[in-house]
């Protein structure tokens, strides 16, 4: 999708030059191979996300495991800190898995 203003001016005159120039309106093979390659590459993008949403929920679910471990010691008042910041942890970790399937969608 092209932007509006002078840089979509400034690119529409470019192509209006290229027709006059070598007298076709087709889109050429070059342009074609250029549009494929940014669908590829995109995709790629969209790929890598997902393998980080993957990573995501896996470390979610060690840190879960982890907490309910720690929550079924006794003694308390040693695992305060550590419950603590595991619980950051995984509030963390649950922000940058909603920003990434923010991301590709």
């Amino acid at each position: 999708m092209a932007a509006p203003g002078p840089s979509n001016v400034i690119a529409r005159c470019v192509v209006d030059d290229l027709i006059e120039f070598n007298g076709e309106t087709s889109v050429s093979k070059t342009l074609s191979f250029f549009n494929a390659q940014q669908i590829v590459e995109g995709l790629h993008f969209v790929n890598r996300m997902r393998d980080e949403v993957q990573t995501c929920r896996t470390l979610i679910g060690q840190l879960n495991a982890l907490i309910t471990e720690l929550e079924a010691m006794e003694d308390q008042g040693e695992v305060f800190d550590t419950l603590i910041s595991l619980r950051e942890d995984r509030r963390n970790e649950n922000d940058k898995l909603l920003g990434l399937n923010d991301l590709i969608a």
